[in-house]
């Protein structure tokens, strides 16, 4: 149980990480500050989320691998849906065609 609860803290860690990244890349070139706004953002986003993977920890090697699926599962999807590459096209193989 605690696994499946860690895992979605991960997807959770993941969508806050991330989602900040995604604000401050979109935010940056209106700042008055760039500097300070982009270090805080750093510094804020990495915290979060070291904090929570530190908590996890604490319950042992499973909900930590469980939380790390988790931020690395919406990591991925993110990636691929919004990098303009679609899911099926980032894990498709090449292979030759026929003629």
């Amino acid at each position: 149980m605690i696994t499946i609860a860690a895992f979605g803290i991960g997807l959770l860690l993941s969508a806050i990480h991330f989602g900040g990244l995604w604000l401050t890349v979109r935010r940056l070139p209106r700042c008055e500050q760039p500097r300070l706004f982009f270090w805080s953002s750093y510094l804020g986003r990495y915290g979060i989320t070291l904090w929570g993977f530190a908590q996890i920890i604490s319950y042992g090697p499973l909900p930590f691998i469980s939380a790390f699926l988790g931020f690395y599962v919406l990591r991925t999807y993110a990636l691929a849906n919004y990098c303009g590459i679609g899911i099926l096209e980032f894990v498709k193989v090449k292979r030759p065609e026929w003629k």
